[in-house]
């Protein structure tokens, strides 16, 4: 009898700029993934780019895309788990994620949010204070406009989903999916009930029907 064989994962961590993210996952207890899992981070790379190769901004982003690109691709071509850090304002992941559950893979979505855009501008603020990349003010408005345009979509091809609100001093988790029921806060921001209610086409309850 052959040894049973852990299917790997695709970790999409996403939300608007300046929602946490990046803290989110590092402390996060789910599954001890960021510990043992490699999540890309785009800002992280890009600036690793820009410093090592004396490029400017826009040119290590175009760099850092194509990079993470390739990585992603080929650790589902190996069958190992791998995860990105994602605004998710664009379709980009659709057919990355279509294609890796073809192949087996589960996916997995962790969502952090902010209660208003105006947060998030005052959360990037703080972040360029402190030595951070900075994000135009217009853009972090339009880009957590079209990420949760993106949630719909993305929660109903995830196997499993985490979606938190980290407007306060610790994360709140308000809506979650397993076994394809999504469990919902009734408090939930009313951005993730409209989100979960396209995902699934049902009316925004506390227990959902199966996507």
């Amino acid at each position: 009898m052959s040894a049973f064989v852990e299917r790997p994962k695709l970790w999409i961590v996403a939300g608007p700029n300046g929602s946490g993210k990046s803290s989110l996952y590092t402390g996060s207890g789910i599954e001890d993934f960021g510990r043992s899992v490699w999540i890309i981070n785009p800002d992280v790379l890009s600036l690793q780019i820009s410093e090592a190769e004396k490029c400017d901004p826009d040119a290590a982003n175009l760099a850092a895309v194509k990079r993470i690109y390739t990585w992603l691709e080929a650790s589902i071509a190996a069958y190992r788990t791998v995860g990105v850090e994602t605004v998710l304002s664009t379709e980009k992941y659709r057919e990355m994620i279509t294609d890796a559950k073809a192949r087996g893979f589960e996916i997995r979505l962790i969502y952090v949010l902010l209660k208003t855009a105006q947060m998030n501008i005052e959360r990037v603020r703080v972040r360029v204070a402190k030595g951070g990349h900075a994000v135009p003010e217009d853009k972090i408005v339009s880009r957590r406009d079209k990420s949760l345009a993106q949630l719909p979509w993305f929660l109903k091809a995830a196997d499993g989903a985490w979606i938190f609100d980290n407007s306060g001093k610790a994360p709140q988790l308000i809506a979650s999916k397993a076994d394809g029921v999504i469990t919902m806060d009734p408090a939930a921001l009313p951005e993730i009930k409209a989100a979960v209610k396209r995902a699934t086409g049902a009316a925004s309850n506390r227990r959902l029907v199966k996507t």
